[in-house]
């Protein structure tokens, strides 16, 4: 699928840009960077899982990354570093909403619960 393989590279180059931002301010104050999972990743080409479960689990990481930077942003005492947070967050949530749409196209996504209505039910 054309849609999904393009937001997981979307994925990667977010990732490299946030490992960078993040990595300079920690190398700026001396501190050690921790190991990218580069080699982690292997030269396969099959997927080893279906690409509905992928995208599932993309989107949720991708919400949930979006709440540990919401925290993080919150809890840091280095105003740099909250801000470095809160603007990264916006394109998070931009690459949130493409995986959403791409789970829409597919018919992957359920509608979300919505509130009643309730004019329309005081009127049955």
């Amino acid at each position: 699928m054309k849609g999904s393989r393009t937001i997981y590279d979307k994925g990667g180059d977010i990732a490299a840009k946030h490992t960078k931002v993040f990595s300079e301010l920690l190398e700026e104050s001396y501190l050690p960077v921790s190991m990218s999972w580069d080699m982690e990743v292997t030269d396969s080409t099959s997927p080893p899982f279906s690409e509905k479960l992928m995208m599932f689990m993309t989107t949720s990481l991708i919400a949930l990354s979006a709440g540990i930077y919401a925290t993080s942003a919150a809890s840091s005492a280095r105003k740099d570093i909250s801000l470095n947070f809160i603007r990264l967050s916006a394109e998070i949530a931009n690459y949130a909403e493409d995986g959403a749409n791409i789970l829409i196209k597919n018919g992957w996504f359920e509608e979300p619960p919505h509130p009643a209505d309730h004019d329309e039910l005081a009127n049955r």
